[in-house]
């Protein structure tokens, strides 16, 4: 069996690289079990070799690639990592292409799904919002979740950015108004717990990161320390941590929960996240990301109780790449 996997085109070009890091290390696992797994190359892939096309993330760039590729004999597999907002506007644009012959992006965006032999979603909730919105059957659909690997180990790079050795709660991402990193700051710059931000803006989002900085003014508890690379340094500010807090509002799935869970923090999450869905995070405290106070309440209130290793367990369990990979190829082989 040859699979073929694709991206998009600026998915290495962006440094909150959730979907890039997804690709290699599927790539990377199903070397370990296959002969013939190839990465896309624009100029020497042949599609008529492959027996599986994958591609990561539903957009309207790829959707030549997928009719050329079905055209060939291919069998084609998307997981389609999409926001679960905005149901509406793809009403609304599936009514109007059936009734004018006009072309927009979700037009294709359409024909990519009709096309596709299987969809992958990571969540019941994602399954839900293709089956209702684009109208694809749900024997289409399969639900295999993002995976995650332990961190074995760790060091203390992270004090020498943070003023030394302390307690402290973590958020990790792109700012930007989604990830809701200021209604964190509004929650806890009064407290005199260590909050910890890693991740910047991007060149849309520059507005809102300053005003996430303005806002902390004269927080010596607030720290920013911007995109990091270094994996000693991430490992670290992951392993350390007592508390991680995911206040979006939407996301797909949510891999830095995953990867705070299985290196021991305490979770507290927003509660409406389709994550959530999974019962691995039953007991973690939740709380309505539009409302600073609850931010807060549940920050303290996940702070101030004891970590122990039953919900690390439940996640390398349920969501361990040795599963997640088995999936990958099962499908790959029903079709």
């Amino acid at each position: 069996m040859r699979v073929i996997l694709q991206g998009y085109n600026t998915c290495c070009q962006n440094k909150a690289g959730g979907v890039r890091e997804r690709i290699k290390k599927i790539y990377t696992l199903l070397n370990n079990e296959l002969e013939n797994v190839e990465l896309f190359n624009t100029f020497s892939t042949q599609l008529q070799q492959g027996d599986i096309l994958h591609v990561f993330r539903l957009d309207s760039e790829n959707t030549g690639l997928i009719e050329c590729a079905k055209q060939r004999g291919a069998n084609v597999v998307i997981s389609t990592i999409i926001n679960l907002e905005d149901g509406w506007k793809i009403d609304f644009y599936r009514r109007i292409i059936n009734k004018f012959p006009i072309m927009t992006t979700y037009k294709l965006m359409f024909k990519s799904l009709r096309l596709a032999d299987s969809i992958i979603v990571e969540t019941f909730a994602e399954k839900t919002y293709i089956q209702k919105h684009y109208r694809i059957p749900a024997s289409k659909i399969n639900v295999i979740p993002n995976g995650i690997d332990p961190i074995a180990e760790y060091g203390e790079e992270i004090y020498e950015l943070i003023g030394g050795k302390k307690k402290y709660v973590l958020q990790f991402g792109r700012f930007y108004n989604n990830k809701n990193q200021l209604n964190v700051i509004k929650a806890m710059k009064d407290t005199n717990i260590d909050i910890v931000f890693i991740g910047g803006p991007d060149h849309n989002n520059e507005s809102y990161y300053k005003e996430c900085m303005k806002s902390a003014e004269d927080c010596n508890n607030i720290h920013f320390l911007g995109w990091q690379t270094d994996k000693r340094l991430i490992a670290s500010a992951y392993g350390n941590a007592d508390t991680f807090v995911l206040p979006s509002f939407h996301e797909t799935f949510g891999l830095v929960l995953l990867e705070a869970g299985v290196s021991g923090a305490k979770l507290t999450i927003s509660n409406t996240l389709p994550i959530l869905e999974f019962d691995s995070f039953n007991a973690c405290n939740t709380f309505d990301p539009s409302s600073s106070e609850k931010i807060r309440e549940a920050i303290m209130k996940t702070y101030n109780s004891e970590k122990e290793n039953m919900l690390k367990n439940k996640i390398l369990q349920q969501f361990s790449w040795t599963n997640v990979i088995k999936l990958h190829l099962d499908l790959y082989s029903q079709l």
